[in-house]
């Protein structure tokens, strides 16, 4: 008899042990590393430099939006509060189709950027020298909230 309580105890306990494990996996699995959320936030950079192009196409701005969440906003309190990524890519097309778009060069280049959970807080420079701060939150891999904090 105590074999056996010996052996369902041991038998409890690994089970107990897989379960915390597979626990601890489900959670970490949400938290994407530093790195991939800093090549997250690259592509973004990338996608939104392509689409203020003068040869960007509608395809561009798609792709831009698939890197956003569906849920995305952003946020940019000085000029005009909060947007939506249904809003935005209307907006986007919208311009993009009325010849608005004709950058030549790149608008941003990433000059420095921290990562933490979930998030990413990064400086770019526009072409023209000056320093914008914004910050990427996440949801997995989709960007689910940009905060732009310059004016």
């Amino acid at each position: 008899m105590k074999k056996h309580i010996q052996k369902t105890s041991l038998t409890i306990n690994i089970i107990l042990s897989l379960m915390l494990t597979f626990s601890v996996n489900v959670v970490a699995g949400d938290e994407l590393s530093s790195a991939r959320l800093i090549k997250q936030v690259i592509a973004v950079t990338k996608a939104q430099n392509k689409v203020l192009m003068h040869s960007s196409t509608i395809a561009d701005a798609e792709h831009l939006f698939t890197l956003y969440s569906d849920n995305f906003i952003y946020v940019h309190e000085a000029y005009g509060g909060e947007y939506s990524k249904v809003h935005l890519y209307k907006n986007t097309v919208k311009y993009l189709k009325s010849g608005g778009y004709n950058k030549v060069e790149d608008r941003y280049s990433i000059v420095s950027y921290l990562a933490g959970l979930n998030t990413v807080a990064v400086q770019r420079k526009e072409s023209s020298g000056v320093i914008h701060l914004a910050v990427f939150e996440f949801d997995g891999d989709k960007v689910s909230k940009i905060t732009e904090y310059w004016q």
